[in-house]
């Protein structure tokens, strides 16, 4: 009797187990399809995943799952949750890689979500690399498929366009739902749109599976694919057709739950209407892309694109002051970006890790020439007897050429990942020094407007006070006299002036040195005002910040043509910026 019980005991607890896994399976299918579409419909499932992990014998198992999905609907929603990387650092201590190797890199491609949101790209990188290498190792295709999409999106993010290609044409599995293997195709044309040998046909090739995602009629798919070809349209000045896809994105739009959408939507909208000089219909979309991601405000990445594009709607509009504050938003944003994500040093890791994983592919495959070399002169000792020494000695020379031509094809396609990734870090380096000099020229600029509209209402106030000396008493002559002097004193100091000639020459270095080999003897004064025509700023504005006239400035430029030794054809404005 008791073993009967105990038979009916494990037949329900199998049957038990089994229902809870089927139901979890289900719901995370459930949540892989409405996780950019529908946000909290998703979200409620997640919390049903974490009920079901609870009750289940092998929570320690499922646990990496339920918070795998979560910040796989935080990274399609762009939401950056700070609370999910302590508890998928706290999980990754309890779950040894070699008891669970699943679970582990589940967790380590949970991680690289989260960090992809936040802009931490190394880390990022890292993760997601350590995780694809984990379920190749595992030959789990479909999550192997997912790790490699991320690699490619990071890729594309950080403007590596020929590596975004590479992991997102590695991510095209059969094993993978359709929606998914779709979104890997569009990744992939995606980057090969920025690439020039690849540009039109990629253009092309997102166009024609247009159709074929309109008859699957997945919303999330449809948006993305409008969205990427009104981008591409709009990359090649085509802003017309740019603006109908556009327009599509918008119609779907109204029919999903995805804020990160709404927002990179309405900043590609806004920027069609800047270019159209629309700018009212550009603020309102800019407007209200700045008020969703302000309320994801850990998401740095978007909000950097929605100030910059509402400072450069500003800048259109002539109006200086909301464009000075909201480059200096976009700058202090940009800069928590940096500072999340490691500089070149960390890619570097990154770049160590992928060639040490090159290096033991190459291991691998000399181990494996090499058992099968031993197979076979194994079956040369039992053969021996039977099949003459002639042909022995053929077989073994033929496996000698196999394995050479095995070790030098290894050889060669290490050789190639190799050049591949010291591109990249090439690449990467290049695009850091340039981020380092447009900062610094965009700091020269606002220090630049800052001074002239300084001195323009300083001189607003000299002329009021000057007003008001005709109606002052005697005895307050001294008072007077003392208020424009501060004024004087306040217009263009030499300080100031000194510290942008500092910065100026940060930023262009040899710009003095190539000037004065031109001609050398060019005054303190003469370079200061070529550093000024260099920045682009009009003669109003030069003659605001040295405090002088513009007819002082336009007769300092006819000195200047001469010293150079201009013709009356000559421009001297093209003739400094060509310096």
């Amino acid at each position: 009797m008791r073993l009967f019980f105990i038979i009916i005991f494990f037949i329900l607890s199998g049957s038990l187990r089994a229902n809870y896994n089927s139901e979890f399976d289900s719901i995370s299918s459930e949540i892989n399809k409405l996780s950019f579409t529908q946000c909290a419909k998703a979200k409620k499932l997640v919390k049903d995943l974490y009920e079901i992990a609870k009750l289940h014998p092998e929570e320690k198992k499922l646990l990496p799952l339920c918070l795998y999905w979560e910040s796989y609907i935080n990274y399609s929603q762009g939401i950056a949750d700070s609370t999910l990387n302590p508890k998928i650092k706290a999980s990754l201590k309890s779950l040894d890689t070699k008891s669970y190797p699943f679970e582990n890199a589940v967790l380590l491609q949970s991680a690289a979500l989260n960090d992809v949101i936040i802009g931490n790209y190394a880390d990022g990188l890292t993760n997601s690399l350590q995780a694809s290498t984990l379920f190749k190792q595992l030959n789990n295709n479909l999550f192997r498929s997912r790790a490699l999409q991320l690699l490619g999106v990071i890729c594309y993010r950080t403007r590596n366009f020929e590596m975004s290609e590479k992991f997102s044409r590695e991510s095209l599995s059969k094993a993978t739902p359709k929606f998914e293997y779709y979104k890997s195709l569009i990744n992939m044309y995606s980057a090969q749109v920025f690439m020039k040998d690849k540009s039109q046909n990629a253009q092309n090739a997102l166009l024609k599976i247009i159709p074929v995602l309109e008859k699957l009629d997945d919303l999330g798919l449809l948006a993305v694919v409008y969205l990427n070809a009104g981008a591409t349209y709009y990359f090649t000045n085509q802003f017309d057709n740019a603006h109908i896809y556009f327009q599509k994105a918008l119609d779907i739009n109204k029919r999903i739950d995805n804020e990160s959408f709404t927002v990179s939507l309405n900043v590609n909208s806004g920027a069609y209407f800047m270019d159209k000089k629309e700018y009212a219909i550009a603020k309102r979309y800019l407007k209200e892309a700045e008020e969703i991601a302000q309320r994801s405000s850990n998401n740095s990445e978007q909000l950097s694109m929605v100030y910059f594009a509402i400072s450069q709607l500003y800048d259109q509009q002539g109006d200086i002051p909301n464009a000075h504050l909201y480059l200096k938003k976009y700058n202090t944003v940009k800069d928590v970006i940096l500072n999340s994500s490691k500089t070149i040093d960390s890619y570097q890791d990154y770049v160590s890790t992928y060639l040490k994983s090159a290096e033991n592919e190459v291991n691998n495959t000399k181990q494996e020439a090499l058992l099968e070399r031993r197979k076979y002169i194994m079956t040369l000792v039992v053969a021996v007897f039977i099949i003459l020494l002639s042909i022995s000695l053929l077989i073994i020379l033929q496996q000698k050429k196999r394995q050479q031509a095995l070790i030098k094809e290894a050889e060669k396609q290490s050789l190639e990942k190799q050049l591949l990734y010291e591109k990249t870090i090439q690449q990467i380096h290049e695009e850091k020094h340039k981020e380092v000099l447009d900062a610094k020229a965009r700091e020269v600029t606002s220090y630049s407007l800052m001074l002239s509209s300084k001195n323009n209402v300083l001189q607003e106030v000299l002329q009021q006070t000057k007003q008001l000396k005709k109606v002052l008493k005697p005895e307050d002559a001294n008072v007077y006299k003392n208020i424009v002097d501060v004024i004087n004193d306040n217009l263009n100091k030499d300080l100031e002036s000194n510290k942008f000639m500092y910065h100026f020459n940060e930023v262009n270095p040899d710009f003095f040195n190539k000037l004065k080999a031109v001609c050398n003897d060019l005054t303190e004064n003469n370079l200061r005002m070529c550093a000024y025509f260099k920045m682009g700023m009009s003669a109003k504005q030069v003659a605001s910040i040295l405090n002088i006239s513009v007819e002082t400035v336009k007769n300092g430029r006819y000195r200047l043509k001469k010293k150079l030794e201009l013709t009356e054809e000559d421009n001297l404005d093209d003739f400094i910026r060509n310096i």
